[in-house]
Formats: C-alpha cells, sequence, structure tokens
C-alpha cells in the first residue's frame, strides 16, 4: 500500500469525474414499517418484484445513514463480506402521503436505500451458528468489516431457509460509534481507533481470516474511491468528505489485517 495515500492531502479531487449512481427503480407500493428503527425503515415492493427494506432522506437519524449503509455495503463486497444487496430507489409523491411514511409528505421524488429483504431471516444482535452453512467464512470476513468500518449496533440475519447464512444488514451507525453524523474531523479522530469485535466466536475459518487480511492489504485508492462513488448526490455528502472516508479506509486497512491476522493466530 503505497504510504504517499495516508496522507489525507493526497486524496483532495480523487472523486472528481467519477459518475454518480441514479436510482435503478421505482417504489410500487409501501407495505410496513419496521416495528423497531430509529431511520423509519419500511418493507416495500419495488418495480422489479422484489420486496426491500426502504430508507428515505430526511429520515430522524438524517441522511448520513444513508450514506453509510452505501459505503459499507460498498466495501463489504470490495473484502468479500456477505452483506445485504442493495438498491438506490425512487420513492413518488404518492408513496410520501402512506400513513406510516417516516416523513412529512414531499411533492418531489425521493431517492431512497433500499435493502433487500431475506425472507423468512431472523435477525439477532449476536454473532451465531458459526459452523452452519459456510458461517465460519462468512463471519470471518463480517469481523474485518466490523472493524475497518468501525461497526456499531449489531444487527444480523440468519436465513432460516438456508442453514442459517449470515447476512449483515443496517449498517447506518457504522463509523461514529454514534449516530451516524461523521465528518473529516471525526474520521481524523478515529483514524487509529482499535475497532476489533470484541469476543469473536469459535470456530472462525482460520484460511477465510488470512484471506481477507490479505485483501485488505490489495486495496488500491481507486477502489475505495469507486465505492464512494457509489453515494448520490441527492443525499448531500460532499466530495470533500468522501475523499475523507476513503482516506480514513485506506489508511485503518493495515493495521486491521494485522488484527484479523491475530484472529487467525
Amino acid at each position: 500500500m503505497p504510504r504517499d495515500y495516508f496522507d489525507r492531502d493526497a486524496w483532495t479531487g480523487r472523486l472528481k469525474g467519477y459518475e454518480r449512481p441514479t436510482p435503478t427503480m421505482t417504489l410500487r407500493a409501501p407495505l410496513r414499517r419496521a416495528r423497531s428503527s430509529g431511520a423509519g425503515a419500511f418493507l416495500g415492493l419495488g418495480s422489479d418484484g422484489n420486496q426491500y427494506w426502504f430508507k428515505v432522506p430526511g429520515n430522524p437519524q438524517g441522511d448520513r445513514v444513508l450514506v453509510n449503509e452505501v459505503i459499507v455495503e460498498e466495501v463489504g463486497r470490495l473484502i468479500g463480506a456477505p452483506v445485504c444487496r442493495r438498491a438506490l430507489a425512487l420513492v413518488p409523491p404518492s408513496s410520501s402521503r402512506w400513513t406510516d411514511f417516516p416523513v412529512r409528505p414531499s411533492e418531489h421524488p425521493l431517492v431512497a436505500h433500499a435493502s433487500l429483504h431475506v425472507p423468512g431471516a431472523v435477525d439477532d444482535d449476536a454473532l451465531a451458528y458459526t459452523r452452519r452453512d459456510d458461517n465460519a467464512r462468512r463471519q470471518a470476513s463480517l469481523l474485518a468489516l466490523w472493524d475497518l468500518c468501525v461497526g456499531d449496533d449489531e444487527q444480523w440475519l440468519y436465513d432460516a431457509s438456508n442453514s442459517s447464512s449470515i447476512w449483515s444488514y443496517d449498517h447506518g451507525l457504522w463509523f461514529t460509534t454514534g449516530e451516524g453524523d461523521w465528518d473529516t474531523s471525526v474520521l481524523e479522530r478515529l483514524a487509529d481507533l482499535d475497532g476489533a469485535f470484541r469476543n469473536p466466536p469459535a470456530g472462525l475459518s482460520k484460511e477465510a481470516l488470512l484471506q481477507v487480511a490479505d485483501r485488505l492489504e490489495s486495496l488500491t485508492p481507486d477502489s475505495y474511491v469507486r465505492a464512494m462513488s457509489a453515494v448520490p448526490l441527492e443525499w448531500g455528502a460532499s466530495d470533500h468528505d468522501l475523499e475523507s472516508m476513503a482516506w480514513f479506509l485506506y489508511y485503518r486497512a493495515p493495521a486491521v489485517a494485522a488484527r484479523t491476522r491475530r484472529i487467525a493466530a
């Protein structure tokens, strides 16, 4: 990993020129609110025929939680972690008049974050079922993702129809150990934080831990910048803040890789 990029100033302007995403589907119908969600997440039917959990801008936890969702999921895919599939969705004004809609009705379409619903999944705040399915490998990569992105608010899905295979979801409060409002100064303060998952479960795959450590050390600056470019402009995250996040993740990666190898040992 080139040490030049350990300096935050080396990332200034790197996001310029990257194409930013637009919604790939539309919310057809909201179905029900989540039982407990500080962001007012709700289940809805997408125009692609799938059901998703939607979070909309203006939600009670703020738009930063939407940014966090995208970043953690993009980085999760880079290191091979099992994160739920996501999409950007257009929410028409008519849907915002639903009686359980989490924000005030809007006269304009909203760009929402949508996380694919896993039918029959059981949610839990504990890492479990390590010896079922491929969870020994899946959880190994999740521990690295947790440490890299300063995980908070443990939430895991276990697919009951598939040997309790684990998925990570709801990453809105990651990065700050708080309510999701990070900026460059917060990231600089947390850059050297040991975010290792406390009390990792027994039975993790040593091979998978070593592989994810290798992946962390192989990721290039462009890999992180491309991940940041997946955040839509509509949520108000500035290029400066997203470039700071790319720096933050790149800077943390070597220490996270070392801690991951220690778990394997």
